[in-house]
């Protein structure tokens, strides 16, 4: 299993450098509140059917709101040969 945790700043570093794909696994609804530009909301409960579509030349970073279910992306991800960071913490309800 390969994959990163990110501070906060790391993940801001990583956003800046090459080709990424962002993923909000928060619910719906603080999804819409606030997400990071260009992040796509998926749910973690789905990532079997979702990550089918994924890029694996392409980074892949995970955030939620505590961290836990971006973690659990990341493993999962990364048991299947992406390159994935998931940031630590999260990024709470907003």
């Amino acid at each position: 299993m390969r994959y990163q945790l990110l501070s906060k700043e790391e993940f801001r570093r990583a956003m800046g450098h090459g080709r990424f794909v962002l993923i909000d696994l928060r619910e719906p609804k603080d999804y819409r509140r606030w997400h990071m530009p260009g992040a796509v909301n998926k749910n973690v409960d789905d990532i079997e059917e979702w990550s089918v579509g994924l890029d694996h030349s392409m980074k892949i970073l995970v955030y939620c709101s505590r961290g836990n279910e971006s973690i659990l992306a990341a493993r999962y991800l990364g048991s299947r040969g992406f390159q994935v960071a998931s940031l630590i913490g999260g990024v709470g309800k907003r």
